[in-house]
């Protein structure tokens, strides 16, 4: 014997589209000479000696002037938002380095 109880379900597709933030990149620049870099250690191990030797070669091969220097607390937490203002203020570009 079949029982009636008048509940009704509703099924939701949890599914959605991705979200594709816009991003508009910096304009290149034509040389790296006498430009300001800054160097961002994402704390991993081994990102502050892989930041020193890019520093050197950029120093030595396209005669970059100024290196400036942050490491992030962890590696899972962002760059102070003040860092990156203050950066992007005195720098014409910056690496990020991601450690092993």
């Amino acid at each position: 014997m079949a029982t009636t109880t008048g509940v009704q379900h509703l099924l939701v597709d949890p599914t959605t589209s991705p979200i594709v933030p816009s991003f508009v990149p910096a304009p290149r620049l034509s040389s790296l000479t006498d430009k300001r870099i800054g160097l961002i250690d994402d704390a991993k191990e081994n990102a502050r000696e892989l930041l020193e030797v890019v520093a050197e070669l950029l120093k030595e091969r396209y005669g970059v002037s100024d290196v400036s220097y942050h490491r992030k607390p962890s590696a899972s937490k962002p760059a102070d938002p003040g860092v990156i203002e203050e950066m992007a203020a005195d720098c014409d570009y910056v690496i990020v380095a991601i450690g092993s």
